[in-house]
């Protein structure tokens, strides 16, 4: 099914491969302005672990603490995020009862305190005291309900809902260097690891934007996933547009935005069949100028999400000039509001705490946010 519909009609349906919903201007006036400041987080002496820009790092459910994995050390430093100090460093293992593994991709917190441990290819799990639980395995054969077909593997970057039952992840094919089409959406239940997959053919699209540099490592356009009270959102940096998965209904909705100020989707088609460095450089070249969609960000307490995207803005001599522009959704992803601003998003770790947008800055090489906080004129 790929007809227009209205909000009602999302109450009235029954699980479907995927309505289409398409987003064009903002409804109705909306204004609102932003304060802006810098904490900087207190390690009383100690040095954090800066090495990955918090890439293996998560907040806690309810926002109050932040913690940061040294998997060199390796152990698990905790931030208090309303003290703006360390609190805590909690030592761990590469092996054994505290192993976390040879390799570490980010991890995870439950309400119960639980941490999961992302690796190649599994989850481990540990309890309060940083006993491990037991590890979940996802390549093929590992769970139960659909298979996992060989050379399937999960996206890095996957979602744990608050309780530690469920994890949620994109999966696609690809294996080390080589990357490969994206499939759709995995749900896994992680207490009696099983999964089931919801296949979404539009993703297979971002297969077009892969380019292979001279040492044949393959890069491509990215895919990410945000979770709501009651919504999956999978999204790509190629695409203004979004599928939302209804958890409640059971239902996958496409949606289709407009923005007045970029592009709505990737134009170029890089290709990796040439060898030769002149191609592959004017490829990556015209990759870099075009419009970039960040990952949603979700405001619980005002019940928004914010989108970062990015697009040639004017050339300076050889130089791209990029703008940025912030979307802002409500819940149900319907679009708000839109504008080009000077401020920005950190990759690596940006989160909602009390309706204020953090996100990491390395300052001086010591931990710092900047918080963006929003006063809303509806």
């Amino acid at each position: 099914m790929r007809t227009l519909f209205t909000i009602i009609a999302l109450f009235i349906l029954a699980s479907c491969d995927g309505e289409k919903e398409k987003i064009m201007e903002e409804a109705q006036p909306f204004t609102f302005s932003v304060e802006i400041d810098t904490v900087q987080i207190d390690f009383k002496d100690s040095f954090y672990f800066m090495e990955f820009y918090l890439a293996t790092s998560t907040v806690s459910p309810d926002k109050k603490f932040l913690y940061n994995l040294n998997s060199f050390a390796p152990n698990l430093e905790i931030i208090d995020l309303d003290k703006l100090e360390l609190i805590k460093i909690e030592p761990m293992e590469k092996e054994g009862p505290k192993g976390i593994g040879p390799v570490v991709f980010g991890i995870s917190i439950t309400q119960k305190n639980e941490l999961v441990v992302e690796g190649w290819n599994e989850y481990r799990i540990f309890d309060s005291l940083r006993t491990e639980m037991k590890t979940i395995k996802t390549g093929p054969d590992n769970l139960n309900g659909d298979k996992m077909d060989e050379g399937e593997r999960f996206d890095y970057g996957p979602v744990v809902s608050d309780d530690g039952s469920h994890l949620y992840a994109i999966y696609k094919e690809g294996d080390g260097m080589k990357l490969g089409e994206t499939k759709g959406l995995a749900l896994v239940d992680l207490v009696n690891s099983t999964i089931r997959k919801i296949l979404i053919p539009e993703l297979s699209s971002l297969k077009q934007f892969i380019i292979q540099n001279q040492y044949g490592f393959e890069k491509g356009e990215s895919s990410y996933i945000a979770k709501t009270k009651s919504n999956l959102i999978v999204s790509t940096s190629a695409y203004n547009e979004a599928f939302v998965f209804a958890m409640i209904y059971d239902t996958l909705i496409h949606k289709v935005f407009h923005s007045q100020f970029t592009a709505d989707a990737k134009k170029g088609k890089p290709t990796k069949e040439s060898n030769l460095n002149v191609d592959r450089e004017a490829s990556f070249n015209k990759y870099s100028k075009e419009v970039q969609f960040g990952k949603f960000l979700y405001d619980e307490q005002n019940e928004k999400l914010w989108r970062f995207s990015y697009d040639k803005d004017r050339m300076i001599g050889d130089s791209v000039a990029m703008k940025t522009v912030l979307t802002i959704f409500d819940s149900n992803l319907n679009q708000l509001h839109e504008e080009k601003v000077e401020y920005d998003y950190s990759y690596y770790q940006s989160f909602f705490k009390d309706g204020i947008l953090y996100s990491y800055l390395n300052l001086n090489d010591e931990m710092a946010f900047i918080r963006v906080k929003p006063n809303y004129n509806q």
